[in-house]
Order: C-alpha cells, then structure tokens, then sequence
C-alpha cells in the first residue's frame, strides 16, 4: 500500500464523531484503530475516494438504542454531490473484530457504491424492499471485490438466519456476474 497510515489515522480523528458520553469516550483509541485498519484494508484507489474528499463521509457513533440495530448507512444531497453517513452504535464497538470489519466494510461498500438517498428509493413497499436487498448486495459485492469477502461472509454468517444465508450469497454472485457482463 502506498498511502501512508498517518493519513489513514487523520482521516479517522477528522471524520468520526462519538455521541456517546465521555465516560465512554476512553474507548476511542481502540475503536480508532478498527476504524483505521477497516480503511487500510480497501485497495488504494478506493480509500484515495475517501482520502481526496471525493466522498464525503462522517462516521457517526451513537448510544445504543433500545431495540438492537446493525450499523447503516445515510447518504443526503443530489447524486452528483451526496454527503454519507454511517451510524455505528456502542454495542457494534464491542464485537469481534472480524465481525465488526464485516459489517462496517458493507457500510463503506455502499458509500463507494453510491447509495442513493432514501427519497429517491422506489415508494410502493415492495419494490422497496426489493430496491435495499439490492443495494445490500452490491455494497457487499463491493466487498468481495475488494478481496474482502472473507469479512463479508463473516458478518452475513453471524446477522441472517442459516436458510437465508446461501440465497443472500448466491444474490451476490449474481451482482458479480452481472456486472461482469455489463
């Protein structure tokens, strides 16, 4: 890798937010360091987006709600200028690091996709559904082509129940081939 960490650790201190309190703000350098090693695993061209300002990002961590939520991402603006925001809760800190990387490169494989803002998602209930099943599987495609499909399936293993676990594989394979014959 030829971007230098230094870069990676300033981009973390200036990007992420903490909204938990300051008790639990001594967290910060180990949740730093996962943070930074998630950026230093993606391919230089993908984190030089970042690095540039070429997506605009802020990483939010907040308290826990009350019902368990996993990290997500928000993207605000027109599509040629979206701001993105991904949610990460307290509880999230305290998992696994495979775990966590799994899920937190999803986030970021919807940011480098392009996640469009909510407004613009299809409005009858079903095909929105259909539209963020999507939309999870081409941030996790992103992943997989990244090398980083081992962190993917990681995450997938761990947050869907078994019977939908090889049908949530299999979509992303066909956003694979798909996009490899476009």
């Amino acid at each position: 890798m030829s971007i230098q960490p230094d870069a990676v650790a300033k981009y973390v201190q200036e990007h992420v937010r903490l909204g938990i309190s300051p008790r639990d703000g001594r967290l910060f350098p180990s949740t730093a360091a996962r943070f930074e090693k998630a950026l230093s695993l993606l391919p230089d061209e993908t984190l030089e987006l970042f690095l540039s300002g070429a997506r605009s990002l802020t990483i939010h961590v907040q308290a826990d709600p009350e019902l368990p939520l996993g990290m997500r991402t928000e993207s605000r603006g027109s599509a040629a200028k979206s701001e993105y925001t991904i949610i990460v809760y307290q509880e999230h800190l305290g998992w696994p690091e495979d775990l966590f990387m799994g899920a937190f490169l999803r986030e970021l494989g919807h940011v480098v996709a392009e996640r469009p803002p909510e407004p613009e998602w299809p409005t009858q209930r079903g095909e929105r559904a259909r539209f963020k099943e999507l939309l999870e599987n081409r941030a996790d495609a992103m992943v997989w082509r990244w090398g980083l499909r081992h962190y993917s399936i990681r995450h997938i293993t761990a947050t869907y129940p078994s019977h939908r676990v090889d049908q949530i594989l299999a979509a992303i394979e066909q956003v694979l081939l798909d996009e490899c014959d476009a």
